[in-house]
């Protein structure tokens, strides 16, 4: 038997299999139908990634970031006893991550501890003997006592939030 003597009954496409008993007349998704919703959902994937990416770009911006907090309640943010003179700290309050120093006595600076580079959460840190606000993503160092940037990438100082010494506490106005 040659090849062209060799008849087989033709295999329907699979678009025309479909089983006449079922309801809607054999209505299961084909590959085509199952890819084309899966592009469709991935390209809206795609779509909200980038638009969320742009949103957070434009909140992190540096040209967006406030140098000073304005207005609010003073909040007590740290027991005096726990930030001696020359010292910093990290605290959470009201859900806001802010840095506090104390160079001398009477004196106290608040700041957030969101990087003005690319928003990494900045922390103390002592380099070289000396004590900054340290960004551990990009190497900027912030002033302790002013909040402005001297090394790496960031150009905005950190948000300053008003800061006094109130009894025992350290009071920052949020």
């Amino acid at each position: 038997m040659t090849s062209a003597q060799h008849t087989a009954s033709p295999t329907p496409a699979p678009h025309d299999q479909h089983d006449g008993d079922a309801p809607c007349g054999g209505c299961g998704t084909t590959r085509r139908t199952f890819l084309e919703r899966g592009a469709l959902i991935g390209a809206v994937g795609v779509a909200s990634t980038v638009g969320l990416t742009a949103c957070t770009d434009e909140i992190r911006s540096e040209d967006n970031a406030p140098s000073h907090h304005v207005g609010g309640t003073p909040t007590q943010a740290v027991q005096l006893a726990a930030l001696p003179t020359g010292g910093m700290t990290t605290v959470q309050v009201e859900g806001r991550t802010l840095l506090i120093s104390r160079p001398d006595q009477d004196e106290v600076h608040a700041f957030s501890a969101v990087c003005t580079h690319q928003g990494c959460t900045v922390a103390p840190a002592t380099e070289n003997g000396e004590d900054v606000f340290s960004c551990p993503c990009h190497g900027s160092h912030f002033d302790v006592t002013t909040g402005e940037p001297y090394a790496g990438p960031a150009k905005k100082p950190l948000t300053e939030y008003t800061a006094a010494i109130d009894g025992d506490w350290v009071l920052v106005t949020l």
